[in-house]
C-alpha cells in the first residue's frame, strides 16, 4: 500500500506541474527559447561535422566506435566490442595500436560515456592524432542509463571543454531536444 501512495503522491506532483506549466513560463521567458536554441545549435552541428567529414579526403581519420557505418570508406574504425566486418581494429581506446602521429581527423561520437577512463582515453586519442590534426567528441548530457557494455559518465559542456583542455576549441555546444540531447566538442590539436 505504501508504494501505491508514493505513486499516487507522485503523480499528483506531477499532474500539478503540468498544469501550471504556463504560470511556469510566464515568469521563466527563457523556457520558452529552449528548443529553438537546440534547434539552432543541431542544425550548426550538422552542417559543421558534414565540412569536418567531407574536408577528410586524402586525410588519415580515425573513427571510434560505429553506429550504421563508416564516415567516409577510407575512415579506420576501431571498436573494442563491435566484431562487425566494417570494424577494422578491435582496440580499446585506453590502449590503441596506432604509432603516434598516425591521423589528420578523429571522430569519438557516443563512446566516451562508455569507458572507465575517458581521461586516458583522450589522451590515447591526442598521442595518434598529429600536431594541429582536428578531433571532433560527442558524449550525452540528458540521456536515459544505456549499458553497452557499461555506462559511466554524463558530462556538461563545461566538463567536456575540461576533459579536452589541451585541444583548441574551434566549436562545442548542446545538440537535441531539451529531454534527449548531448553535447560536442570540435577542436584542434595544440602541438
Amino acid at each position: 500500500m505504501n508504494v501505491f501512495n508514493n505513486i499516487k503522491y507522485n503523480l499528483s506532483k506531477l499532474f500539478f506541474l503540468f498544469r501550471y506549466f504556463n504560470k511556469i513560463k510566464k515568469y521563466y521567458p527563457s523556457w520558452n527559447t529552449i528548443p529553438e536554441k537546440l534547434q539552432d545549435e543541431e542544425k550548426t552541428r550538422k552542417k559543421l561535422f558534414q565540412s569536418f567529414v567531407a574536408d577528410s579526403v586524402n586525410q588519415a581519420c580515425l573513427q571510434i566506435g560505429v553506429r550504421d557505418q563508416k564516415h567516409a570508406p577510407h575512415w579506420v574504425s576501431c571498436d573494442l566490442y563491435d566484431t562487425r566486418p566494417l570494424i577494422d581494429y578491435n582496440d580499446d581506446i585506453h590502449n590503441l595500436k596506432f604509432e603516434k602521429h598516425s591521423f589528420d581527423k578523429i571522430a569519438c561520437l557516443a563512446i566516451l560515456e562508455h569507458v572507465e577512463n575517458p581521461l586516458q582515453a583522450i589522451g590515447e586519442l591526442k598521442r595518434v592524432l598529429k600536431p594541429h590534426g582536428e578531433i571532433w567528441v560527442e558524449v550525452p548530457f540528458s540521456q536515459p542509463y544505456h549499458p553497452s557494455p557499461n555506462d559511466y559518465w554524463r558530462v556538461t559542456l563545461q566538463g567536456l571543454r575540461l576533459w579536452l583542455k589541451d585541444f583548441h576549441e574551434i566549436k562545442a555546444g548542446y545538440f537535441g531536444n531539451p529531454l534527449y540531447n548531448g553535447i560536442f566538442f570540435f577542436g584542434k590539436k595544440k602541438e
